[in-house]
């Protein structure tokens, strides 16, 4: 390698940059319109003369559409390109915002809800097809790292963007605002296009013959699913139930529990950057979500069975957090290694249905465990389901038998 090219590779590409710079900017979108409706549903409810019943079916159909879409949306990404998918996708979820702002009756928040759970059903497929195809393999875990931190940002401005315009003019006002800033965010996509579209083309023609559907359902394929259900299930136990197991544990009040929560997920963002660094040089994955993950399951275990008092537990679930973070692009890095080239879309919308599967799952197994007065089974199930994780990455990452072969 020419000292030119060597300090190319150190400095990165400025189109690299910009990829990067643009997907993590509509990954911020996703997740805050996942988080946008919750505090909305006071103002929804009184809005439309609703209960919150049924508010909350709307949320729920939401999180039913993306999770039946998600996988066929992969297939339409590697055949029609991930960034016309991606821009498609992110003004479908933003049309839900705007149809109920300007038509705010309970029928049109029924058929914004499935628009915005349609459109989110494209991020995951779109973003990590463009990433795996366009940054550098020595940097891979390092942009990994950064989408999915943008991605909590977007999580952590929902509440107080989503509560500003309420106070500014009502409901209305932040579900339109809301729509207009996919739309806005969206439009840096539209440049690269016909670019990616003439690429297509181009692939199309060449007689390599494609992957095809059937063989993606490999074993590992089928692990890194479970993988992502587990772990989903483990982090969203604590950020449900944790608030009132400690409550119920402890006698400690709601706002000390709603700041334990808000210091678990602060750690895990910081978690996240950190353990991009670390998976860009490890050879073995799992490793790091064997490391991570059994240190966060033991703090867990402690949280739930010694009283720690208030800045114990801080610091206690903090680490926790910081830990569950660093084994996020790990967790990424090995979906992209049992990805073929061709289809890196569609294993990530199979595989990212976990997401989905965890969250509708782990409200339901952790509501029975508080109202049947077993809050210490919050935080056993949580270690349990990171122990679980832990099991399936080494297996996916060490064994042969699991690798997937085309």
């Amino acid at each position: 390698m020419t000292s030119s090219a060597a300090t190319a590779t150190d400095q990165g590409d400025p189109r690299e940059l910009r990829t990067l710079v643009v997907i993590s900017a509509v990954h911020l979108v996703s997740h805050y319109y996942w988080l946008a409706f919750a505090p909305m549903i006071p103002a929804l409810r009184e809005l439309l003369n609703v209960s919150y019943t049924e508010v909350g079916f709307a949320i729920t159909v939401m999180n039913g559409v993306s999770a039946l879409t998600q996988a066929p949306t992969g297939f339409i990404v590697d055949r029609y390109g991930p960034r016309l998918l991606l821009f498609i996708g992110v003004l479908i979820g933003a049309s839900g915002f705007l149809l109920i702002g300007a038509l705010p009756t309970y029928p049109m928040l029924i058929l914004g809800a499935v628009l915005i759970g349609l459109g989110n059903a494209v991020y995951h497929p779109a973003d990590y097809s463009i990433l795996s195809a366009e940054m550098r393999p020595a940097r891979m875990g390092r942009a990994f790292s950064i989408h999915s931190f943008t991605g909590y940002i977007g999580f952590a401005l929902a509440p107080p963007v989503v509560l500003t315009l309420l106070s500014l003019d009502g409901v209305r006002l932040a579900l339109i605002v809301s729509g207009l800033i996919g739309v806005v965010l969206a439009l840096p996509l539209l440049p690269d296009i016909p670019h990616e579209q003439r690429g297509l083309k181009a692939r199309r023609a060449s007689p390599k013959p494609r992957t095809s559907s059937s063989a993606l359902l490999t074993p590992a394929v089928i692990a890194l699913t479970l993988m992502f259900t587990t772990l989903n299930m483990s982090t969203g136990m604590i950020q449900t139930f944790m608030m009132v197991a400690l409550g119920q544990l402890f006698d400690m009040p709601l706002a000390v529990g709603n700041t334990a929560l808000t210091v678990f997920l602060s750690m895990l963002v910081v978690g996240i950057i950190i353990g991009g660094l670390i998976a860009d040089r490890l050879k073995h994955q799992s490793t790091m979500a064997a490391i991570g993950l059994t240190m966060a399951a033991l703090l867990i275990c402690v949280v739930g069975n010694v009283n720690l008092g208030v800045t114990g537990t801080m610091v206690a679930v903090g680490a926790a957090g910081l830990l569950a973070g660093i084994i996020v692009p790990s967790r990424d890095l090995l979906v992209r290694q049992a990805s073929p080239p061709d289809a890196v879309g569609r294993v990530f919308g199979i595989v990212t249905t976990g997401f989905n599967f965890g969250g509708m799952v782990s409200p339901i197994v952790g509501g029975i465990l508080v109202d049947h007065h077993a809050p210490v089974w919050i935080f056993y199930t949580s270690a349990a389901f990171m122990l679980l994780t832990v099991v399936i990455a080494v297996v996916v990452d060490r064994s042969e038998g699991l690798k997937l072969k085309i």
